[in-house]
């Protein structure tokens, strides 16, 4: 009983999850269309990258409830392959803003199942974007970059639970408290993205 409570409530985060990163892509490409902005266009690719992670662990743990379990690998491991690539593209888009305005290069590290491989490359991505977002912020102050780095921070601990998930017997609670920062990081993103994206109009 508390099991499938526990599935259900993963299912409903990550809809919520889904919803939100769809948001933030929706913004994200309306600030694109409308100033042709690079960066908007980044932000895009970021979120196009998370929806679709999120659309298939939906889908995965749809089927896994069913009890079909054939393609539940190959959702998972291609949903590991897209969160990758939206953390990619956002922390890529933060660095570029950061490089132009010169601020302070941080260094970080690299720290094998493929799908635990994209999580440690999603680590590494975020990782670097939250110690270069955290050096701006005590260089500037600024409460825009503060909340920017609260999201990197969500999204870093989300991509520690979500690889430590794969190494576990049952991952559900790994995965739910993953899911729960998850929709931190992409509320906090979200509102400096929309501020910027007021600001430019």
């Amino acid at each position: 009983m508390a099991l499938a409570l526990y599935e259900e409530s993963k299912i409903v985060l990550e809809v919520i999850a889904l919803v939100m990163a769809i948001f933030a892509l929706f913004v994200s490409y309306k600030g694109y269309s409308e100033t042709k902005r690079p960066v908007f266009a980044r932000l895009s690719l970021a979120f196009i990258g998370l929806s679709i992670n999120f659309l298939l662990q939906f889908l995965a743990d749809i089927l896994m409830m069913y009890g079909l379990v054939v393609f539940y690998d190959y959702l998972r491991l291609g949903a590991s392959f897209f969160e990758m690539i939206g953390f990619f593209f956002l922390a890529f888009s933060h660095m570029v803003k950061v490089y132009q305005e010169k601020k302070l290069a941080a260094f970080s590290f690299i720290i094998f199942n493929p799908a635990a491989a994209f999580k440690i490359l999603s680590i590494y991505f975020v990782f670097y974007a939250a110690l270069e977002t955290t050096i701006s912020y005590f260089k500037n102050r600024s409460k825009i970059i503060l909340i920017i780095a609260l999201g990197l921070a969500g999204f870093a601990v989300q991509s520690i639970l979500s690889w430590m998930s794969e190494f576990v017997y049952n991952p559900l609670f790994y995965q739910l408290f993953s899911l729960v920062f998850q929709i931190i990081g992409i509320i906090s993103f979200s509102v400096p993205i929309w501020i910027y994206y007021r600001g430019v109009k």
